[in-house]
């Protein structure tokens, strides 16, 4: 009878982390999958708090809820002030600069790259390319910080303070220097976006900009651009060369930003630099400053070890 409870108590405990398993993958699958049929059948597009909520059932199956919560504070947190302070950002932001970002295009390339991309070279094909590497901007972040979470959290955390120190360096420049897009300041450039929403029939990208992202004179730097990069970093950073296919994300989105009439070159290579100083803030003056503080607070507790056995000896 013994031997018998014994391999019945070994069974469960198989039976149990696999079928946890299982519902931690099956869960967030069906849920994906559910919301996708509501989204296309109400024309709602959804934003990456859903993703959020995807990852918690599947750490919820994974008995890592509370790991999950405490981790993902921080995130959320910023996730949800950026999302507050941008809409009043554009609302309260001072005189549009229309004129600037053309002067540089034409002093640094003679001409519009985006003119010459959408004259020369314009197609269906790219239309479609650029609108999807444009589109995964919107939820590579989120994404991208679930497999950090999962895989190290050391550079999750990391990543987290470098997307901090990102956004809202882009929301101080959003509010001193709003730029205008291509497609609002130059003659004979077309939001191809907008396009793309005529010929699919629904208005997805409509929808994204009226809701989503209400301040359109956020050009520079371009967050489109500059989110890529930063992922691209810390991927590179963690999975070395097996990571360098990723840098394909960053590219297309670079070319799909300028092609589509969304950004100016200058507006790339804005986002390009202010991600390398998140990355640079987030993995190397960030860690010394804790370090610093760690040795300052160590220094302070021998002092008191010390003051506190002369009180004892007197």
């Amino acid at each position: 009878m013994q031997k018998e409870d014994k391999a019945q108590a070994e069974n469960k405990v198989r039976i149990i982390p696999c079928s946890s398993g299982v519902l931690a993958i099956a869960l967030p699958a069906l849920y994906v999958l559910v919301l996708s049929i509501f989204c296309l059948t109400y024309n709602v597009i959804p934003g990456p708090e859903f993703l959020v909520l995807c990852f918690f059932i599947y750490a919820a199956y994974n008995k890592r809820s509370k790991r999950f919560v405490k981790d993902w504070i921080p995130f959320v947190t910023l996730f949800i002030s950026y999302q507050a302070m941008y809409g009043l950002v554009g609302a309260v932001s001072g005189i549009v600069h229309v004129s600037d970002p053309i002067t540089a295009e034409l002093q640094l390339f003679g001409s519009i790259p985006t003119v010459l991309l959408q004259q020369l070279y314009r197609m269906p094909v790219l239309d479609y390319l650029g609108a999807f590497f444009y589109s995964v901007h919107f939820f590579a972040p989120t994404v991208f910080a679930f497999l950090m979470w999962r895989t190290d959290s050391k550079d999750y955390y990391k990543y987290t303070a470098g997307l901090a120190v990102l956004t809202y360096s882009a929301l101080i420049t959003f509010l001193v220097f709003p730029v205008a897009p291509p497609w609002y300041g130059v003659n004979g450039v077309t939001r191809i976006l907008f396009d793309v929403d005529k010929s699919l029939g629904v208005p997805v990208y409509h929808t994204i900009y009226d809701l989503i992202e209400p301040n359109q004179f956020a050009a520079f730097p371009s967050l489109h651009s500059a989110l890529p990069w930063l992922i691209t970093l810390f991927a590179l950073k963690v999975g070395k060369a097996k990571a360098l296919p990723i840098l394909i994300f960053p590219f297309g989105v670079w070319f799909s930003a300028v092609y589509l009439g969304e950004h100016y070159i200058v507006d790339v290579l804005g986002g390009i630099a202010y991600a390398t100083m998140a990355f640079i803030l987030a993995e190397k003056i960030i860690p010394y400053i804790q370090f610093k503080r760690t040795n300052r607070l160590s220094s302070e507790e021998a002092v008191n070890n010390v003051e506190n056995i002369k009180r004892k000896q007197v």
